[in-house]
C-alpha cells in the first residue's frame, strides 16, 4: 500500500514538472510568435531598452573607473600623500606639496611610519631633453623618486631587480611604452644609458606602464638622490610629494595627532621669525582623485559630485526604457484583449496569463541585454575619448558583471512586464471576446509615466545648455589681458644665459610684436609668498608672486591704473636681496585691497615681499591668472628672469603660421638641441576647462537618448489613444474633420501632460544652475533662455511624435474601421 502511494505522489510530480516544462516551452514559443508578429512594437521595445542598457552600463564602468583610483596598491588604505597648509595674515593657503625633509623624518622618528617615499614631479618646473644618441626629444612626464618608490607603491618590474633600480645617483627607470620608444623593448633598454639634459643616466630596470586610474603618471622616474634635496634634505623649499605607508596596527588619528609637534620642533623658530604657521595633512591615496580639486596633483582629478549625477542620469536612463516599454505594452493591449479572452475561455488562469505576458518581457529584457553589450564594445572607444576614460570592459564579463548583468535583465523583465500583464490577465473572457473592454483603470498610472519621461528628457537638456551657457562664458570673458596670437615657448634652465640673445633676435626678425620672460603662462601662476609687516603696511597675508621681465605688461596687454611699467634700469629681485637693496614691484587691485591702499597712494610705499623689500612701482587692473572657479587673488609682479623658464610671444596679426616658421627657424639656429614647441595660450587656457567640457559632452549626449527614448514612450501612448478613438476619429473623418482637427483630438491631453513635466523640469533647472554656478567664483548670468530652448525642442519633438501617429490614423479608411466596429 505504501509502495503504492508513494509510485503514485513520484507520478503526480513527474507529471507536475512536465506539465511545467511543457507550459513554459508553451510560453517561449507563444511569445516569440507574438513579438515576431509585431515587429514595430518589438523593434521600438528592444530599441529602447538596449539604448537605456548601454548607457547604464557605459556610466557604471565610468564612475567604477574613476572610484577605482589607486586602489591598486597593496594597503592602499595605509598609503598617505601629505599636503602642507600654510597661514599668514589670517589667510590660508593648501598646497600638495610639502618640503624633501617631510618623509625622511617621518620614517625616522614615527613608529606607526613603516616606509615611505618623495616623489619631483619636474614638470611643475620645465621639461628635459633626452638624447638616446639619435638626438634630443623634448619629455615632459619626468620625476625624480627615492629608493622606497616600490615599497610604497607595487607597480610590476619588467626588467631590473626591484630592490636595486633607484639606490645610486644617476639611475633611470623606464615605462615599458617609453623603453620600447627609445629601445624597442622592455628587455632591451635594461642596461643602457640615456642623456637627460647632457647628463647621463643609467637605466636599471623597467615597469609597466603607470595604470589610467593612477593619480601618478610618468615615463621616466629618476633616482632621488641624484638631486640636491636627495643627498641633503631641507625643510625648504616645499616642492615635493611626499607619501607615507603606515603600519597596519597603527591608529591614523592618533599618527596625524603628533604632527603638530614635529612642525614645532623643525619650523617653530621660522614660524615665530617670519610670522607664519605651517602644518601638514595627510590625505589617504584612495581620496585623491575625488578630493579636493584645488590642490595640485599629478594628474587633474574629478569632481565627486559629477560621479553623482552620472549615476543618477544612468538609473533615470533605465527607468525610462522601462516606462517605455509599459506605455507601448498598454498600447498592445487593445489588440491582445481577444487573445486573452480566447485563452481563459479554453482555461488559462491569471497566473498562467501573467506569466506568459512577463515572458514576453523577459524576452525583450534578455535580447536588449545580448544586443547592448555588442553595443558598447562599439561604442566605448568613443565614450572613453568623449570622457577622457577608459572603460574596462573585462568587467562586464566577470563574475560580477554578468550577476549584475542578469539581475538587471530579471529585474527590467519583472518591471517591464508587471504593470501591463496585470491589467491584460485581469480581463473578463465575454468582454474581451466581444471587443467592448475599456483598459482605462490605469490611465493616471500611465500620464504620470510620460510626465517623468519628459520631465527627466527636459531636466538634462536644461542642464546640458546651463553647463554650455557657463563654458561660453568662460571661453569669452575679458580676462583683462591679450591671450589671442600670444604663444608660450618653454626653455630649459641651462639657457637662461643666452636666451635674451634669442630674444633679440626673434624681435629683430619682426615675427613677434614683443617679447616677455616669465616664470609661468598668466593663465596659472603658481608661485606663492607672503607679504610680512616691515614696510609701510600694517596687513600680512599671502599673494601670488610672477617673475617677468621688463616686458610683460607690454606682451600681454595689462592695464597700468597708476605709476608706470618696469624699466630696463630696474633691479632685478635677485640683484636686490644680493645687495640687501630695495627692488619694484607692480602689485594688482587685490593686492591693494588687502593693504588698505588705493591706487594712488600706493605707488612709492615699501612691502615686506617674500623676507625682502619692494618698493610699489605701479598697480595695474586684475585679471585673472587662476580658473575662473576661483576670484583673483592677490598678485605681485617683479623682475626677476632668473626665476623664468618660458618666453610669451605676442605675434603680429594675420597667418600665424607665417610668423611661426620664420620663429622656428631662428630657435633652431640659435638652440639647435632643443625642439620648437609651442603652445598658443588661448587654447592652454580652454584646456583649464576640460573636465567641465566633457561633464557639458556627457550631458549633451544622454539628454539625447533620454529624449529618444521618451518620444518612443510618446508613440506608444499616442497609439493607445488613437486605437482605442479610432471610430470617434474616423466619425469626425467622415463629418469632414481635417488632419489638423484630428491631431488636436489627440494632442490636447499630451500637451497638458507636457505642461507639466515643463514646470517640474524647470524647477530642476533652477536648482542645477545654482549647484552647478556654486563652484566658480565667475559666473555666467543665466537668463530665460536655457530653460526655455530645452523646453521648446522637447515639445516640438513631441509635436512631430504626435503628428506622425495622427496622420497615420487619419489616412486610415473610415468605412472599414467603421464595419470592423
Amino acid at each position: 500500500m505504501n509502495l503504492l502511494i508513494f509510485q503514485s505522489a513520484t507520478a503526480d510530480k513527474s507529471l507536475k514538472f512536465s506539465n511545467t516544462k511543457a507550459m513554459w516551452k508553451n510560453y517561449l514559443i507563444v511569445s516569440f510568435r507574438n513579438l515576431k508578429k509585431r515587429k514595430l512594437y518589438t523593434g521600438i521595445n528592444l530599441l529602447g531598452l538596449t539604448i537605456a542598457l548601454v548607457s547604464f552600463f557605459v556610466i557604471s564602468l565610468y564612475i567604477y573607473h574613476e572610484w577605482s583610483y589607486d586602489r591598486i596598491y597593496t594597503g592602499a588604505d595605509r598609503i598617505y600623500k601629505f599636503n602642507q597648509e600654510f597661514i599668514s595674515g589670517g589667510e590660508k593657503q593648501l598646497v600638495g606639496t610639502t618640503p624633501s625633509s617631510l618623509v625622511p623624518t617621518l620614517i625616522e622618528e614615527f613608529p606607526e611610519v613603516e616606509t615611505g617615499t618623495l616623489v619631483f614631479d619636474l614638470s611643475i618646473f620645465s621639461s628635459v631633453m633626452v638624447d638616446a644618441g639619435e638626438g634630443n626629444q623634448e619629455e615632459s612626464r619626468f620625476a625624480f623618486v627615492d629608493d622606497n618608490f616600490y615599497q610604497v607603491f607595487d607597480f610590476e618590474i619588467l626588467a631590473g631587480q626591484k630592490g636595486k633600480l633607484l639606490n645610486e645617483p644617476n639611475q633611470l627607470v623606464l615605462t615599458e611604452s617609453t623603453a620600447k620608444r627609445y629601445f624597442g623593448s622592455a628587455q632591451n633598454a635594461e642596461g643602457k644609458s640615456l642623456k637627460i639634459d647632457g647628463q647621463e643616466y643609467f637605466i636599471t630596470g623597467v615597469m609597466e606602464d603607470f595604470p589610467s586610474n593612477s593619480h601618478l603618471d610618468f615615463d621616466f622616474l629618476a633616482s632621488f638622490k641624484t638631486h640636491r634635496h636627495g643627498r641633503n634634505p631641507e625643510w625648504s623649499p616645499s616642492n615635493y610629494y611626499s607619501y607615507a605607508k603606515l603600519r597596519p596596527e597603527s591608529n591614523p588619528k592618533e599618527f596625524e595627532a603628533k604632527l603638530p609637534m614635529m612642525v614645532e620642533k623643525y619650523l617653530g623658530e621660522a614660524q615665530k621669525e617670519y610670522g607664519f604657521q605651517t602644518s601638514f595633512f595627510p590625505q589617504v591615496v584612495t581620496s585623491i582623485h575625488l578630493g579636493d580639486q584645488t590642490i595640485r596633483t599629478v594628474k587633474p582629478g574629478t569632481d565627486i559630485k559629477y560621479l553623482y549625477i552620472f549615476g543618477l542620469v544612468a538609473i533615470l536612463l533605465i527607468a525610462i526604457g522601462i516606462i517605455n516599454y509599459v506605455n507601448l505594452a498598454t498600447a498592445e493591449a487593445t489588440e491582445r484583449n481577444k487573445e486573452v479572452g480566447l485563452r481563459k475561455v479554453m482555461g488559462a488562469d491569471r497566473v498562467q496569463l501573467f506569466g506568459q505576458f512577463v515572458s514576453e518581457s523577459m524576452i525583450l529584457s534578455f535580447g536588449a541585454a545580448a544586443l547592448s553589450l555588442f553595443v558598447i564594445y562599439l561604442v566605448s572607444p568613443q565614450f572613453a575619448k568623449l570622457s577622457g576614460a577608459p572603460l574596462d570592459l573585462n568587467l562586464l564579463f566577470s563574475i560580477p558583471g554578468m550577476l549584475l548583468l542578469a539581475g538587471l535583465v530579471l529585474i527590467i523583465g519583472l518591471l517591464s512586464g508587471m504593470y501591463p500583464s496585470v491589467i491584460l490577465s485581469g480581463l473578463e473572457p465575454i468582454k474581451a471576446l466581444g471587443n467592448k473592454v475599456k483598459i482605462g483603470g490605469g490611465a493616471w498610472v500611465r500620464k504620470s509615466l510620460v510626465v517623468f519621461q519628459f520631465f527627466v528628457s527636459m531636466g538634462l537638456l536644461i542642464s546640458t545648455f546651463v553647463v554650455k551657457s557657463q563654458l561660453d562664458y568662460m571661453r569669452e570673458v575679458n580676462l583683462g589681458y591679450q591671450r589671442e596670437q600670444v604663444i608660450a615657448l618653454p626653455y630649459h634652465y641651462n639657457m637662461r644665459k643666452s636666451i635674451d640673445a634669442v630674444k633679440q633676435e626673434m624681435l629683430r626678425t619682426g615675427a613677434a610684436e614683443s617679447i616677455s620672460l616669465a616664470s609661468d603662462m598668466p593663465i596659472y601662476i603658481k608661485a606663492g609668498y607672503s607679504i610680512f609687516r616691515g614696510g609701510d603696511n600694517q596687513n600680512e597675508f599671502m599673494i601670488t608672486g610672477y617673475s617677468v621681465d621688463k616686458d610683460l605688461v607690454k606682451t600681454i596687454g595689462l592695464e597700468i591704473l597708476e605709476g608706470e611699467n618696469f624699466l630696463d634700469t630696474d633691479l632685478s629681485r635677485t640683484m636686490a636681496y644680493d645687495s640687501s637693496m630695495e627692488y619694484p614691484v607692480i602689485l594688482n587691485e587685490s593686492a591693494l585691497q588687502q593693504l588698505g591702499w588705493n591706487a594712488g597712494e600706493a605707488i612709492g610705499r615699501k612691502v615686506n615681499f617674500g623676507g625682502g623689500m619692494a618698493h610699489v612701482k605701479g598697480v595695474v587692473k586684475n585679471f585673472y591668472f587662476n580658473s575662473l572657479h576661483h576670484g583673483v587673488g592677490p598678485l605681485a609682479i617683479f623682475i626677476d628672469p632668473e626665476q623664468a623658464n618660458v618666453l610669451l610671444l605676442r605675434l603680429p596679426a594675420g597667418n600665424p603660421a607665417v610668423h611661426l616658421a620664420r620663429l622656428e627657424q631662428t630657435w633652431k639656429e640659435m638652440a639647435p638641441d632643443r625642439p620648437f614647441n609651442y603652445k598658443f595660450v588661448d587654447q592652454e587656457y580652454a584646456q583649464l576647462y576640460r573636465s567641465e567640457e566633457r561633464v557639458g559632452a556627457v550631458f549633451g549626449l544622454f539628454s539625447g537618448i533620454a529624449i529618444f527614448i521618451a518620444c518612443m514612450g510618446l508613440f506608444g501612448l499616442v497609439s493607445y489613444v488613437a486605437l482605442r478613438r479610432t471610430r470617434e476619429i474616423s466619425i469626425r473623418k467622415v463629418l469632414g474633420a481635417t488632419q489638423h482637427d484630428v491631431l488636436s483630438v489627440l494632442s490636447a491631453d499630451f500637451f497638458r501632460l507636457l505642461g507639466l513635466a515643463a514646470g517640474l523640469a524647470i524647477g530642476f533647472g533652477l536648482w542645477f544652475t545654482d549647484a552647478w554656478l556654486a563652484a566658480f567664483a565667475n559666473k555666467a548670468s543665466i537668463g530665460i533662455w536655457p530653460y526655455l530652448y530645452a523646453v521648446l525642442i522637447v515639445l516640438l519633438l513631441a509635436l512631430i511624435t504626435i503628428g506622425y501617429r495622427s496622420w497615420k490614423v487619419y489616412t486610415m479608411n473610415p468605412s472599414k474601421t467603421l464595419k470592423s466596429e
